[in-house]
């Protein structure tokens, strides 16, 4: 059994990571639920930013309508009997599609061609700092710059070498599509530059970024950081120097 507090301070500490790495795991209709667990209560803006107060030590139990971002909530398959169609127009095209792409039709195919859960599927979700599981979550995000997410990209890519495929989303559903289902579903890393909607629910600064791993990468990931212990303290004596 991994020992999440130890490994979440190795990567806060080679990382100096500002935010906790975070573990998120999605329960079905017929999961139990944790025992010594209780709903979390309040209104949050979205998926997004629970992931960020996750970040920040904050223990979030959700359910969905708990989560302001009727995307999100689709996207994690919380919400049921509810097409697709409906979402391009409730609004949602006015809300992301203003601005950010020159016609209806590329709004909605950005929201089409996210990656989905099978709607209706969960029924809450557990957002924490990694430190905080015993068990497995599914999902690992890291909240990081774009230097730390570099040395999480060495550390994905330490064994195999070579060009990285990080499918984006376009611009949307980046906290939920792209580094949690996508990891979910299809066991492999991706990174999101995020989109306006996230960023504006978040309020992470400019250089924040979010990257998501399937749990079982993590391990991995962290014996491949340990071992580029070196050039990580190179660079960080570059950056000293200045």
């Amino acid at each position: 059994m991994i020992d999440f507090r130890s490994l979440s301070q190795d990567l806060l500490t080679a990382l100096g990571l500002r935010y906790a790495p975070v573990g998120v795991t999605l329960y079905r209709e017929t999961d139990p639920l944790p025992p010594d667990l209780p709903f979390t209560e309040g209104q949050f803006k979205s998926y997004c930013q629970a992931l960020v107060l996750a970040g920040e030590g904050r223990r979030l139990l959700l359910t969905r309508d708990q989560m302001g971002c009727k995307l999100g909530t689709a996207v994690l398959g919380f919400e049921k009997g509810r097409e697709l169609e409906e979402f391009l127009d409730d609004g949602v095209l006015e809300k992301y599609g203003v601005g950010l792409y020159s016609t209806e039709e590329a709004s909605a195919a950005t929201i089409r061609q996210a990656l989905y859960l099978e709607p209706g599927q969960t029924r809450a979700a557990f957002i924490a700092p990694l430190s905080a599981f015993k068990e497995n979550p599914q999902v690992v995000v890291f909240t990081v710059n774009s230097e730390q997410a570099m040395w999480l990209l060495y550390a994905l890519n330490y064994e195999k070498g070579g060009r990285m495929d990080l499918p984006q989303s376009g611009g949307a559903l980046g906290g939920c599509s792209d580094i949690t289902v996508m990891p979910l579903l299809q066991g492999i890393p991706n990174i999101t530059f995020l989109g306006l909607g996230c960023r504006l629910k978040t309020g992470l600064d400019p250089c924040h970024l979010m990257l998501g791993l399937p749990v079982s990468a993590l391990a991995a990931t962290h014996r491949h950081l340990m071992g580029m212990a070196k050039p990580i303290a190179m660079l960080q004596k570059s950056h000293e120097g200045k």
